[in-house]
């Protein structure tokens, strides 16, 4: 859908797709302003889906319009070019939801290490699943990060 080979050889072959190794994990459901402008906001999405190789525009079954890309900034670039450019009406934007697909669900039973840039440091370290407790006070912001 993304991709194609134009030529006038007939013994030509197809370039093949790039295939990329980042993943569409920020969404955002884009809605028109006007009921109206439905048809136009769907085939902007369209027209972006076609332009852009790395964002993934679907429907969901409730109904909602989202919009994939590979960052926060990836998906900015992409709603104001679906507003301005492809859709040419003005839409509502969601807040952003990011996908975590990564799981563990049970202790690596291999030891991983990993050097410094500059060679002199070294960490050891190996994947368990995450206490439920844990995970929890995370998402109540009773623990995080630091």
């Amino acid at each position: 859908m993304k991709t194609g080979t134009i030529t006038s050889d007939p013994n030509a072959h197809c370039i093949r797709n790039m295939k990329y190794s980042v993943s569409p994990v920020v969404r955002v459901a884009v809605a028109p302003k006007n009921v109206q402008d439905l048809a136009k906001l769907v085939d902007g999405l369209k027209k972006l889906s076609t332009s852009d190789p790395l964002v993934v525009c679907s429907t969901e079954s409730s109904g909602e319009h989202i919009i994939a890309g590979c960052g926060e900034l990836h998906v900015e670039i992409c709603l104001k070019d679906l507003e301005d450019d492809f859709a040419k009406c003005p839409i509502i934007k969601k807040d952003p939801v990011v996908s975590y697909r990564e799981t563990v669900t049970e202790e690596s039973d291999k030891m991983c290490m990993s050097k410094s840039p500059n060679k002199h440091n070294r960490i050891y370290a190996k994947g368990e699943m995450m206490d439920d407790k844990l995970s929890l006070d995370i998402e109540n912001n009773k623990t995080g990060p630091k």
